[in-house]
């Protein structure tokens, strides 16, 4: 059985390690960056089944990191983009709904792995070819 592979973009050593331990433990594959330019790279490299950013990140906030992720994917191929952070915003919300969600740090491991799943079914197989 193929392991989805979740890429977890935070600044914060703590945050990802969390994250890491609670899917790891859950089955899925994680690779971890500590920025938005690592993110980006990592996307390209490893073309993850779903994202999950940090807004405020050095080098290039999760905005910037989302919109050049999303650039690169394959048209056909959804991938849900969870934003993970302290901000509260409005239009995180928004956001979250349209590209997969937006969950506010400090975030349980139900919570997560239940929205993790919530976003994964359909898009659990990479490439288009495969998902057809």
């Amino acid at each position: 059985m193929h392991q989805p592979r979740i890429l977890v973009a935070d600044d914060s050593r703590t945050i990802r390690a969390l994250v890491r331990r609670t899917l790891a433990a859950a089955g899925y594959d994680v690779t971890l960056a500590c920025n938005g330019k690592e993110a980006v790279e990592l996307a390209r490299r490893d073309q993850p089944h779903l994202v999950i950013l940090d807004i405020q990140m050095p080098e290039m906030d999760g905005y910037a990191a989302c919109d050049k992720i999303l650039a690169m994917q394959d048209r056909c191929r959804d991938l849900p983009i969870i934003f993970l952070t302290k901000e509260t915003a409005k239009h995180l919300a928004a956001l979250g709904s349209e590209l997969g969600a937006y969950l506010q740090k400090p975030i349980g491991d139900e919570t997560l792995l239940t929205t993790v799943r919530s976003l994964l079914p359909a898009n659990s197989v990479p490439g288009c070819e495969e998902a057809l």
